[in-house]
């Protein structure tokens, strides 16, 4: 290997890290707009500054979520370009990779909470002197309900390992297909 071959191999694997980095931020920064839209009735930062650990812990879930999905992707990406070759169908399939998950992930997040939501309604109805009609996850979690948030905590790492492990090999396929057409 050449000194300028491995000084190459080193810029490239620094590109990777900076664009996994920007990917990330992206990233979060979407999931953290979508939740502002989705709870319109927690001002999430201001519950944070309250030092509600429930309204914490929800958020840590959601990003740990989106983060374990866009980690998939970035992967994706990333094995497209190895030391001494780039490949244009592997970047283009990394990509597709990583605007299929982060929507994915953000539409079944927001779906599982409505589905835990559901869940809690359904156990609630059975307990006695339990008012149903007055639970509200967005209420709970205002009110510093930390054994909901870990409820939906659990649940949203538990979706974005299953849907990680989903989108991951989509790059694989794409790239294939690209290069078959192209070739």
């Amino acid at each position: 290997m050449s000194l300028l071959t491995a000084i190459v191999d080193i810029v490239v694997a620094l590109i990777q890290l900076v664009f996994a980095v920007a990917l990330a931020l992206f990233s979060i920064t979407v999931a953290i707009n979508i939740l502002n839209r989705v709870t319109k009735d927690i001002n999430e930062f201001e519950e944070i500054r309250k030092k509600n650990l429930a309204v914490a812990v929800y958020i840590a879930g959601i990003l740990i979520a989106v983060g374990n999905v866009v980690g998939q992707a970035v992967s994706g990406i990333s094995k497209a370009v190895v030391p001494g070759a780039f490949n244009l169908p592997a970047i283009i399939g990394g990509l597709v990779q990583l605007f299929i998950g982060l929507p994915l992930a953000i539409v079944v997040i927001t779906w599982s909470q409505n589905r835990v939501y559901t869940w809690f309604v359904k156990a609630a109805s059975k307990l006695p002197k339990v008012e149903i009609e007055k639970f509200n996850i967005q209420d709970e979690l205002k009110n510093g309900n930390l054994a909901v948030a870990l409820v939906l905590f659990g649940t949203f790492v538990a979706i974005s390992l299953v849907i990680s492990q989903g989108v991951s090999f989509l790059s694989e396929p794409i790239a294939s297909a690209l290069t078959s057409l192209l070739g």
